[in-house]
């Protein structure tokens, strides 16, 4: 049977969507739409249905994430999903590269050049059952993230990761929650959003110079979210996992992240939390 490699169109939204259904994860038309618009996918097809897809986000001139790769349960093990992989990694070959992977997936990954560097931590509750007390660092204030406050949040996002995203922060400050944690020279030391995603609410990104920062970020967006769905993805390596089970936070999966090209050293702020899996 013939197969088809071409670019994504956002025409393939509905056959994207109903492909994480099967899969049962929990991506909405809106989540979708999202992912589509701030990145640039690959997908597969066979005689007009489509088979497979993967979506690269450029975040500046020389980073990039990969996500959401899927493969038709009935197409696997015929090499499809190389072939989405190598669609993308030949319209990015000089960038710093990372993605999360599954365990089924990281065979893939490693002989297309990614190695492992650590773990991603899902952390999460059907219904949050025990809503934090909001302690602010002493000398910091809190305040809603405003348009003024961009380009700072983008360079102090870029200092956690190496990642350069000022179209996600547009949407962050225009269409999520964000708030900042800033002392009283304006110097800002963490901010977090809130925003639908999936079964009901996901905190991230978490950026923070420290853990109680990070706490007290996550803390204030809790307020109110008392028997909601929260989901928080952290990095394993820094120690938010451990007081979210103390919040009833479960972990209910820890992925492999991968790099291919130089892993990234914060420079100051630190990623608590991901904005995605896919996207990190």
């Amino acid at each position: 049977m013939n197969m088809t490699l071409r670019l994504m169109t956002t025409d393939d939204l509905e056959a994207c969507f109903n492909m994480t259904q099967r899969l049962k994860w929990p991506h909405r038309r809106q989540d979708w739409q999202l992912v589509q618009r701030l990145g640039e996918g690959v997908v597969t097809e066979e005689q007009g249905k489509l088979t497979g897809c993967a979506i690269l986000w450029r975040w500046g001139e020389r980073a990039a994430t990969i996500g959401l790769v899927i493969v038709d349960n009935q197409r696997q093990g015929r090499g499809l999903g190389r072939q989405l992989m190598l669609a993308l990694l030949e319209k990015v070959p000089d960038y710093h590269l990372r993605l999360h992977a599954t365990e089924q997936g990281k065979r893939l990954y490693e002989r297309l050049g990614f190695v492992s560097c650590g773990t991603v931590r899902q952390h999460q509750t059907s219904t949050l059952a025990r809503v934090p007390a909001s302690v602010i660092p002493a000398g910091l204030q809190l305040r809603r993230a405003l348009t003024t406050d961009h380009a700072r949040l983008v360079e102090l996002d870029q200092q956690a990761h190496g990642m350069l995203r000022p179209d996600l922060y547009h949407h962050l400050i225009g269409d999520a929650q964000t708030i900042i944690l800033d002392d009283m020279r304006q110097n800002i030391h963490g901010f977090a959003s809130l925003r639908r995603f999936g079964h009901g609410w996901v905190i991230g990104p978490i950026i923070a110079a420290t853990l109680p920062v990070a706490q007290a970020l996550v803390a204030t967006l809790m307020q109110g979210l008392s028997g909601e769905f929260i989901r928080i993805d952290t990095d394993g390596a820094l120690p938010l996992a451990p007081w979210l089970s103390t919040l009833g936070l479960e972990l209910v999966d820890a992925p492999t992240t991968m790099v291919r090209g130089r892993p990234w050293t914060s420079q100051g702020m630190q990623t608590f939390g991901l904005m995605s899996m896919a996207m990190a």
